[in-house]
């Protein structure tokens, strides 16, 4: 027997207190296709609908395909972006005669709407579908997986690295589950535990060891003993979302209904409790990071990759905050390259100055200068690109990335990739498409949290983390949370 599968890819982390909504625009700005234009868009790339497609061929699926869309992490999706995937999806589950789902999310959508979207997306979905067709998810490490989500998906299977680089293994692991559910094989039940805690897990880094790595190499050996447990998924969460069951959370898909389930859930989250302070990351501020970059600069050789990790647009930062930016010019940081400065007036400006010519503008601080304000600065204006770029490393291999309008400005020995579209900076391509080799550079600044290690720590003679108190920025207890539960670690609870 052929079966049917509904596929697609609507993936969203919004930061609830950015001022910035994130529009269809944004989504046709980074990834937007619809139906049999799916295959094409995605072509190449090493992302969740390309595991789809392969577990497609693997276990002999027609796919029923609705969406593929992504974008930049920003504030809450606007109405546009949100009628519009949730449309495709629901049409496609209407029209398609299916016998199962497998679709690509995030877990920490929200929408002007809805706090939590994913868990409204899958009820909704379920309106259409029924009880007894078999519902799988995917999710990022980073989810915050909520009762709603929980209760409407029959599979939930989560990514294993930070940072991510296995989202096509992700969604074959899903597809072998879905696969043995639509034969009857298993009967696929899932059980969700959190605990009072919105922050733990080295918030779901794998780049060492820490309790994190500890409870995925847990979670592997149990699935391999083929005792009943077929999945279980470790979410670090989202921080910045304003949403009652926010936080880490551990899910466990179960063949049946086991209490087995819910306590290898507890046990788990219980060890995440127990090690919520455990943080692998030092975060300096900016001026000890202009002070260890000195010392650095005396003691190895080889680029000194520096973080910008409070001004991540991966996590819903504006990316034009100044304060790391003013403070190594302060300072007269030479043979740097600075990525990215989001900032279109002034990426117009030096477009209009020209390649060669000096010109003087008031630099990024536009989206909120409580972050860090605008800057004057006066340098050459060293190239102008069209921002397009294609991705080789292993976060995002395969994927065009478009900063917009862009041009570099030389201010003394710093070149600031000024950009007109917001963009974690992963990628050396990022770099090297304006002429840039950040191999050859003594100081290397990315807009990042994590997810630059990927390419980056490989060429990298050290790694520093600087939080300047962007809107990413580690201490919480400025965001104005509403709907999360209290009293909560660590902004209640030590």
């Amino acid at each position: 027997m052929t079966f049917r599968v509904l596929t697609g890819l609507f993936g969203h982390e919004s930061n609830a207190f950015s001022k910035l909504s994130t529009t269809l625009d944004n989504f046709e700005n980074y990834l937007l296709a619809f139906g049999d234009d799916v295959p094409a868009a995605i072509e190449g790339a090493q992302i969740e609908p390309t595991g789809v497609e392969q577990a497609a061929e693997i276990h002999g699926w027609k796919l029923v395909r609705s969406i593929v869309a992504w974008a930049t992490p920003s504030g809450p999706v606007a109405r546009d972006a949100w009628d519009k995937g949730r449309a495709a999806i629901l049409e496609a589950a209407k029209n398609g005669a299916i016998d199962g789902v497998l679709l690509n999310l995030h877990g920490a959508m929200a929408t002007v709407d809805h706090a939590d979207a994913e868990g409204v997306l899958l009820s909704d979905l379920r309106d259409v579908i029924g009880p007894n067709i078999p519902v799988a998810i995917t999710l990022d490490l980073h989810a915050n997986v909520t009762d709603l989500m929980t209760e409407h998906a029959d599979i939930i299977c989560a990514y294993r690295t930070y940072p991510h680089i296995d989202q096509v293994a992700t969604s074959l692991r899903a597809a072998a589950v879905l696969d043995r559910t639509m034969k009857d094989e298993v009967k696929p039940t899932v059980v969700t535990v959190r605990r009072d805690t919105i922050d733990g897990l080295d918030d779901g880094r794998t780049t060492t060891k820490n309790p994190m790595t500890e409870l995925l190499a847990r979670a592997e050996k149990l699935e391999s003993q083929n005792d009943g447990v077929l999945l279980v998924s470790i979410h670090a969460g989202f921080t910045p979302a304003n949403l009652y069951e926010a936080g880490p959370t551990v899910s466990v898909t179960g063949d049946g209904n086991d209490p087995r389930f819910k306590a290898i859930a507890d046990e788990y989250m219980d060890y995440a409790w127990e090690t919520r302070h455990f943080d692998s990351n030092t975060y300096l501020s900016v001026v000890d990071t202009i002070a260890e970059i000195n010392r650095l600069l005396t003691t190895v050789d080889g680029p000194i990759v520096v973080a910008d990790f409070s001004d991540n647009p991966g996590s819903g930062a504006y990316g034009d905050s100044t304060f790391l930016l003013n403070g190594l010019l302060e300072a007269d940081i030479q043979n740097a390259c600075f990525g990215t400065i989001c900032d279109p007036e002034a990426a117009a400006a030096l477009i209009e100055a020209g390649e060669g010519n000096t010109a003087t503008v008031m630099l990024g601080g536009k989206s909120d200068p409580t972050f860090g304000p605008p800057i004057e600065v006066t340098g050459t204006v060293t190239k102008i690109t069209n921002g397009t770029y294609l991705a080789l490393g292993p976060r995002w291999r395969g994927v065009t990335h478009h900063l917009g309008p862009t041009a570099i400005l030389t201010v003394g020995g710093m070149e600031i990739i000024v950009a007109s579209n917001r963009l974690q900076l992963t990628e050396v391509e990022a770099f090297t498409h304006a002429d840039i080799d950040p191999r050859e550079r003594r100081v290397v600044v990315v807009k990042s949290m994590q997810h630059f290690r990927a390419a980056f720590e490989p060429i990298a003679a050290a790694v520093v983390i600087c939080d300047a108190g962007a809107l990413a920025s580690r201490d919480i207890s400025k965001l104005p949370f509403t709907e999360l539960r209290r009293p909560i670690y660590p902004l209640d609870i030590d």
